[in-house]
């Protein structure tokens, strides 16, 4: 089941434009735990307004959906727990893609999203890689 999930997450980094404003993986976890869920929290708002926009309010809702139920004694959503999960293997692919090339694009925070959306039905539109493109931290990074 792993090798699906790495291909998946590759194959969606490179489908994305070069022009991408995009948060590396490697960047995100250097931020503030604070900062990192503001940045989580826009992308899912992110991901409904680009839904939204592109006609498909329907898929907009699942995403709302999957962000708020919780199953008894969980912390976190379903979809969090999804995403962090994803987030997780998209880590690892990363890092196996580095050490394979040394220039090889490095894997971005939307790209954990996007496959786990997609793993739920929810294909997002091109123009979900650019809506944090004006994301700035709060808090200094982690060292």
């Amino acid at each position: 089941m792993r090798a699906p999930t790495l291909a998946i997450i590759v194959s969606a980094s490179l489908s994305v434009s070069a022009a991408a404003q995009a948060m590396e993986i490697r960047k995100f976890d250097k931020m503030d735990l604070h900062d990192q869920g503001d940045y989580v929290e826009l992308l899912i708002r992110g991901a409904e307004s680009t839904l939204t926009a592109a006609g498909r309010a329907d898929e907009a809702a699942q995403v709302e959906k999957l962000f708020t139920i919780k199953d008894p004694g969980d912390r976190d959503s379903h979809g969090i727990i999804e995403f962090e999960l994803s987030l997780a293997h998209a880590r690892e692919a990363d890092a196996r893609r580095v050490l394979k090339d040394a220039n090889a694009p490095r894997l971005e925070v939307e790209d954990a999203m996007a496959v786990m959306l997609k793993k739920n039905g929810i294909a997002l539109p091109d123009s979900f890689f650019t809506v944090n493109a004006n994301f700035h931290a709060k808090l200094p990074p982690r060292q």
